[in-house]
């Protein structure tokens, strides 16, 4: 973020003013106020917030240029230093993306959006001398949608159990997963992950820049769900990526979620294919579209194995055990299916079995009946389930098992939603059960932004301790790589050969993985 001396002078005088506000505040109440924080990083002087317990927060600090004009589909470029104190006070925009429904499970609320979108936030209570062990959040969203400043991520929670965590904004979409011809040219033989390029780019930044919020940058835990578990997932098969972070959480996702990565090839022929849609015949042509545009011309963005970010499938990578050796906290949910819906009944459910399943098609309908249209859509919330996230994550920690510690949870807590509520995907709400995202709340101690707009859940003090515990075990492995905490039921590191796994539901136990035979039936080589 350059600025200009008049925009200096604009940021010197309202930095003064909020010094000026709170002097007077101090005043009337008879209190010293503390001093706003500072922090000294890539670029200049960012000021916080210090809230009364301690607690700092710096929201919006960049850690790239931003990606526009001729940067739009460049790898991240290196901060622009800016004169004077820049207030960090504020989350920046979210990346440029479509906006979901309010009547759904997952409405986030209202953001301000744009393509300059390349900022990060800190909590910490760490003095600067002190290297407390550090959370880098991921967020999820399929690669088209979410942020690093959603309520629901907060890191303020966390922090006060003795972390510094760290929520970032990458490109999505077309502007994050786009390749093309000529950017291939133009990237010396790649393109199409400039979203990853952009997660890089952040951890890049921690490491240099982390000491001076009282965070260890040899101690970073990178945590993700869905698609942001996915992304940490292939992040431990970059080239580019070793010393960046030094252990995992991954939630309901992984690197075999959507299955082979598309070729750069394959990449750069859907990237023309867009740029026709839109009657571009250059890049220099494309660049002038708006971005809601090339979002819209983009369909189904995600991940390239581009040469660079990306050398090789990641089941190549994961079945060799070369990817990045390090602790691993991973899991998925008890009805991750719910929040998807489908109408099928049990005619059309057989038929898909046998179409996708051929010779293997009876022994899958013997795990997941579909004699009525009840059983079908019960079966195809479960198939959903384990097919896409729940053997994922299995596979993901069985070949993280062979060359490091792996700690495995099952959640099947179920929110206590509000009597008559419904939303888009299910209706009434006390149909989802553990729906996918359903951990985040707990895990991140965010419990009360899910009843921000108006109240969905009776949240109660049971909940509450429950929260904690979750959010003692995520701080726990994020300190020392091992979840288990004092007061705390033990968690048993996970096994190929025996499956014991955190059973994280009514109550908090070790147990068998669940659906095993089911799981089974997609288990890899």
């Amino acid at each position: 973020m350059a600025f200009t001396k008049l925009a200096a002078g604009v940021v010197a005088a309202a930095v003064m003013a909020v010094a000026a506000a709170q002097a007077q505040t101090a005043a009337v109440s008879g209190t010293v106020a503390a001093p706003a924080p500072r922090a000294n990083v890539d670029g200049g002087t960012v000021v916080g917030v210090q809230q009364p317990d301690g607690l700092t927060v710096f929201r919006g600090i960049p850690y790239a240029s931003p990606p526009v004009r001729d940067l739009r589909w460049q790898p991240p470029q290196g901060v622009l230093p800016w004169v004077g104190d820049l207030p960090a006070d504020r989350f920046a925009p979210m990346c440029l993306q479509q906006l979901r429904a309010k009547n759904s499970i997952f409405y986030p609320g209202e953001e301000a959006s744009s393509e300059d979108c390349l900022y990060l936030n800190v909590w910490s209570m760490a003095k600067p001398a002190d290297r407390q062990p550090v959370m880098v959040l991921i967020h999820g969203g399929g690669w088209t949608v979410g942020s690093g400043s959603m309520p629901l991520y907060s890191g303020e929670n966390l922090a006060r159990k003795g972390v510094v965590v760290v929520t970032l904004n990458y490109r999505l979409g077309g502007l994050g997963f786009f390749a093309h011809p000529e950017l291939t040219a133009e990237g010396n033989g790649n393109s199409g992950n400039y979203g990853l390029m952009d997660m890089i780019a952040a951890l890049k930044w921690v490491k240099a820049n982390i000491a001076q919020f009282g965070g260890d940058p040899a101690s970073v835990t990178l945590y993700g769900q869905s698609s942001g578990a996915t992304a940490i997932s292939l992040l431990q098969t970059s080239p580019l990526a070793p010393g960046l972070f030094h252990r995992v959480i991954g939630q309901s996702g992984g690197y075999a979620l959507s299955g082979p990565l598309p070729t750069r090839a394959e990449a750069e022929h859907a990237g023309v294919a867009a740029a026709e849609k839109v009657k571009a015949k250059t890049l220099k042509e494309l660049r002038t579209f708006g971005g809601d545009t090339i979002n819209a011309i983009v369909s189904n963005p995600r991940p390239v194995v581009d040469g660079a970010v990306l050398t090789q499938q990641p089941s190549e990578v994961y079945g060799a055990g070369k990817q990045l050796a390090m602790p691993l906290l991973i899991g998925s949910n008890a009805d991750e299916g719910t929040a998807y819906p489908v109408v099928v009944n049990a005619a059309a459910f057989t038929d898909d079995a046998n179409k996708r399943y051929g010779v293997e098609a009876g022994r899958l309908l013997s795990l997941y009946p579909a004699k009525t249209d009840a059983e079908a859509a019960a079966s195809s919330y479960a198939l959903m389930r384990d097919r896409t996230f729940a053997s994922p994550m299995r596979r993901w920690a069985m070949q993280e098992a062979r060359i490091a510690p792996v700690y495995m949870y099952h959640f099947s807590r179920v929110h206590p939603f509000v009597d008559g509520l419904g939303y888009l995907q299910q209706t009434p709400a006390t149909a989802f059960g553990a729906y996918h995202g359903a951990e985040m709340a707990y895990a991140y101690g965010t419990l009360d932004v899910l009843n921000r707009f108006s109240k969905t859940r009776e949240w109660t003090e049971e909940d509450r301790k429950y929260s904690d515990a979750m959010m003692g075990y995520w701080t726990s492995f994020a300190k020392k790589g091992d979840p288990n905490t004092a007061g705390q039921p033990a968690w048993p590191s996970y096994k190929p050969e025996e499956e014991q796994v955190l059973i994280l539901g009514k109550e908090i136990k070790t147990g068998e993985l669940p659906n095993k035979a089911q799981l089974d039936f997609f288990k890899g080589p």
